[in-house]
């Protein structure tokens, strides 16, 4: 139980110390304190203090130096880290759904794209099958799910690492958070578009890539939601 509590000190103890980096506007080199000085500032065991500091550390908050002069210093981040807190921050509820499907609209056209290049055999079964799957469950309860795994799959396809993880992420927030306004009306235009996108794959067909991702810009939740 101890090891436990222990942790959550040190998370606490972390988001304390990020957050006075950022409201002091700390700038990359600047000192923060010496080991010591923290643990007795934040009236925690050395330990403790370490896990938090090793926290910030794999986070690419700060940096730490032993020796003379040494102590716990803010760290250069990198373009990535500072990203990756940014996605990390839609588990605390900062983003709408709007913001999700406006960022999903943007980037349907390069998934699907690369998906009607890349495509493997595999890939184009896999989609074959949740096209059918959607097609069978649409205007039931069972076809959001079918939709937005058939979305996911498509973007596992593309090569480009940075796209695939933004994308299937997105996809993900929205269904683990349920978010309210997430699915747009089961229409028969927005099915034969879904299936248009599944057909661009096992055809490589770029043109009709094209005109489905015109077709779903006029007619997704983004589109309406203000």
């Amino acid at each position: 139980m101890a090891r436990v509590t222990n942790a959550a000190v040190a998370v606490r103890v972390a988001r304390l110390l990020e957050e006075e980096i950022t409201s002091s506007g700390g700038k990359p080199g600047d000192f923060i304190g010496r080991r010591q000085e923290l643990a007795a500032r934040f009236s925690v065991a050395p330990a403790t203090l370490g896990e938090a500091i090793q926290l910030l550390r794999s986070r690419g908050v700060v940096d730490a130096k032993p020796g003379p002069g040494g102590g716990i210093f803010v760290a250069d981040r990198s373009p990535f880290m500072r990203l990756s807190d940014q996605l990390l921050s839609l588990r605390e509820g900062q983003a709408t759904v709007a913001d999700c499907l406006r960022v999903l609209d943007a980037l349907d056209a390069p998934v699907l794209h690369d998906a009607v290049d890349f495509a493997t055999e595999a890939d184009v079964e896999d989609v074959r099958l949740l096209a059918e799957r959607l097609e069978a469950s649409w205007g039931t309860p069972r076809s959001a799910a079918a939709n937005w795994a058939l979305h996911a799959r498509i973007a596992q396809i593309t090569p480009n690492e940075l796209l695939r993880s933004l994308y299937t992420n997105l996809v993900d927030y929205i269904i683990e958070e349920e978010l309210e306004g997430a699915t747009a009306p089961t229409t028969a235009e927005r099915l034969r578009t879904h299936l248009d996108f599944a057909a661009a794959i096992v055809s490589h067909d770029h043109g009709l890539a094209t005109s489905a991702l015109e077709r779903h810009r006029g007619s997704s939740m983004a589109a309406v939601l203000p």
